[in-house]
């Protein structure tokens, strides 16, 4: 019998749940998805005037700053942005200081601000990738200079004027407005699957040795991760104003930690290699709607941070018992 592996016989349970595991593996969303459905049918028995629009505007920030924060992620190499949250900020900050009062407050703004995010979001980059610089580090100092640049440019909260940004907080014809601020980054994520940056930057998360032997420019992928995060996070500065009709300073460090959990929430792998920005939506859609939640029962606000907490760690626990369930097979 030498040379023979001997497998150790599966319980009849193991072979029930195999199925399900290996769906979790595969779609590491699952979680997430299951979750934000039973919330959601959750709060409508509780609420029954849900009010879509006004939630989906509500929601919009933390969706898309954990949309935001999820290509540094699956970059790899320890890849959290830190600074998204205040990036988010200063993108408010610079369209109601610099471009309203000199006439760019219109459209044509759009560019401008995804050009600003995407500028902050590359310097990231290049000071990890150049300098092999801890991304946590990199983005950390970031964080504190963009609150603290926040802070000089909106001593006091500013209140922005009707615009056409404000409109997107109600529907634009039949269409709910935040639709179209949390539509722009999935539709971006799915162009950029028509190119082969995306199973670049899948391969480069994954194993960066054995990228770098394939020919991928490990450096230029993740820099160009960042940027691309950078970009997201002005898109989620136009959701802030859109809500708010305010920019404020004091809001620079509100989503950096809700974001983090929701794309762990939502399946991406924190070393990198998997996962996607609709997972992340799903994650940040379970952590609103839990608030939602807890809010309607009046609960003590202490008892969010438990449930974020407990939310992300039975996440990851299911996640990493999918992965090693099929990895056993």
């Amino acid at each position: 019998m030498s040379g023979v592996a001997l497998r150790r016989p599966r319980s009849p349970v193991a072979e029930r749940a195999a199925p399900v595991l290996r769906v979790m593996h595969r779609y590491t969303f699952s979680f997430a998805l299951v979750l934000t459905l039973v919330l959601l049918g959750w709060n409508l028995i509780r609420t029954p005037d849900f009010g879509w629009t006004s939630q989906l505007a509500n929601f919009a920030p933390l969706a898309i700053a954990a949309m935001a924060s999820t290509p540094a992620i699956i970059s790899g190499g320890g890849g959290f942005d830190l600074s998204t949250s205040p990036l988010m900020v200063f993108t408010t900050a610079a369209f109601t200081v610099w471009l309203v009062p000199n006439g760019y407050g219109g459209a044509e703004a759009v560019p401008i601000l995804l050009a600003l995010g995407a500028a902050v979001g590359a310097i990231n980059g290049i000071l990890i990738v150049r300098l092999r610089l801890l991304p946590v580090v990199v983005t950390l100092a970031t964080f504190f200079i963009l609150i603290g640049v926040n802070l000089r440019m909106v001593e006091a909260p500013l209140f922005v004027r009707h615009t056409w940004l404000t409109d997107l907080a109600h529907n634009v014809g039949p269409i709910p407005g935040p639709l179209f601020l949390i539509g722009f980054p999935l539709l971006a994520w799915i162009l950029i699957d028509r190119i082969p940056y995306r199973r670049m930057l899948m391969a480069v998360g994954s194993n960066d040795a054995a990228a770098f032997s394939s020919g991928i420019n490990v450096g230029v992928v993740r820099v160009a991760a960042y940027a691309l995060g950078g970009m997201f996070a002005a898109v989620g500065g136009m959701a802030i104003l859109a809500v708010t009709s305010t920019a404020a300073a004091n809001v620079s460090q509100t989503y950096t930690l809700q974001a983090i959990a929701a794309v762990a929430l939502g399946g991406t792998h924190l070393f990198g290699g998997r996962g996607g920005l609709f997972g992340s939506l799903l994650g940040a859609a379970a952590i609103f709607l839990m608030s939602n939640l807890l809010i309607s029962f009046n609960l003590n606000a202490s008892w969010l941070q438990v449930m974020f907490g407990v939310m992300l760690l039975v996440a990851v626990v299911f996640v990493g018992i999918g992965a090693k369930s099929v990895e056993a097979r």
